[in-house]
């Protein structure tokens, strides 16, 4: 049964109210610094798509333009792949620009004993993020200057504050629903510093841009799977929404890789196995349920019914696909997701690096 515009606009509410009570629900209680840059993109996601749902993001405004640049760089990666490298190269030099310079004597710059990537990891070895995409979101280019450092805390100030207005306003219209958690305060406790510019037994490609891409896109799927996702309950509309963001624009830079593989030789990677995953779930990111993980708009979309309305998220999967459960759908995303770290996971000697504990 079609819903009514009425019933249409409290769905849209109440989906925006929960997803402002898990995200200042993960701001009191995480604090791990290293966390707090990783969720970054996905805080604006939250932040923006507010802004878009009420129209009150102004274009010359830098806290909005901000938040849309940190927001924009969960689909970074869906571009050719000359520009996703050129991007990681792009960072990586002035990175290495940056430590270069930080070398106490001239003549040692030339020595290439610099690092230039710093590495986070989970004790069991994957890796969960590093400098250089932080960098690279971040638009910081010295991350040791101060003033770089005060502009950043200003605008997780002004972020933080914007996401408490949105749950001030709406908890004039509705009583908001509160957020099970499975646990709070996860630490990201190991890091590996690299230097890019060397040969390695961790990077397997020849070419850093390449290693670089694919530690960026493993690295965003192994924040969510094993740092944010512990954190939150499993219907969790929210972690939901990031987790499928994620997952499809990790599939988009990967079927870019694959058609750009198909059409030059100078890229030989093997991706038989991934891409067939990938066609056989290519459906589950139909158009329609895709906009609604993007944006708050649902209305006149069709994308829930009545008869679905008391499933997880007011019944959308459902809806969307002929009435496939909740569970159902997340398990055949997740799959995807898991074939994919695999994938990404085996062009890294993971067990070739050292781990070092970090200090807090």
């Amino acid at each position: 049964m079609e819903m009514n515009t009425n019933l249409e606009k409290a769905i849209e509410i109440k989906l925006i109210q929960g997803d402002v009570e898990t995200v200042l629900s993960l701001m009191h209680t995480e604090h791990d610094p290293i966390f707090a840059l990783a969720i970054m993109p996905y805080y604006a996601l939250f932040v923006q798509s507010c802004q878009e749902y009420w129209e009150d993001s102004i274009p010359d405004d830098d806290f909005s333009k901000q938040v849309k640049d940190i927001r924009n760089y969960i689909k970074a990666f869906d571009v050719g792949l000359s520009k996703s490298k050129k991007r990681v190269k792009i960072v990586d030099s002035q990175q290495d620009q940056e430590f270069t310079s930080m070398l106490r004597f001239d003549f040692m710059k030339s020595w290439n004993i610099h690092y230039n990537l710093g590495s986070y990891w989970t004790g069991d070895r994957h890796a969960i993020g590093n400098t250089q995409m932080y960098a690279d979101f971040l638009r910081i280019e010295n991350i040791n200057n101060r003033v770089a450092r005060e502009k950043m805390r200003d605008f997780g100030y002004k972020m933080g504050k914007y996401v408490a207005s949105v749950k001030s306003v709406l908890e004039q219209i509705t009583t908001p629903a509160k957020v099970k958690r499975v646990r709070s305060g996860i630490t990201i406790d190991y890091y590996c510093d690299l230097n890019t510019n060397k040969k390695n037994t961790f990077f397997l490609f020849e070419e850093k841009e390449l290693n670089l891409f694919f530690l960026n896109l493993v690295s965003n799927l192994n924040f969510v799977k094993y740092i944010l996702r512990p954190l939150l309950t499993d219907t969790n509309a929210w972690l939901f929404r990031v987790e499928y963001v994620v997952t499809y624009y990790t599939y988009k830079a990967l079927w870019r890789l694959n058609n750009y593989c198909d059409n030059n030789k100078d890229i030989v990677v093997d991706m038989t196995d991934l891409i067939a995953a990938i066609e056989m779930n290519t459906a589950i990111f139909q158009s329609k349920f895709r906009n609604c993980m993007m944006h708050y708009g649902i209305q006149n979309q069709g994308v829930v019914s009545i008869d679905n309305i008391e499933k997880p998220l007011f019944g959308m999967v459902e809806t969307c696909f002929e009435g496939m459960e909740f569970s159902v759908y997340q398990s055949k995303l997740r799959d995807l997701e898991d074939r994919m770290i695999e994938y990404l996971e085996g062009y890294f000697n993971t067990d070739k690096i050292i781990l070092q504990k970090l200090e807090r």
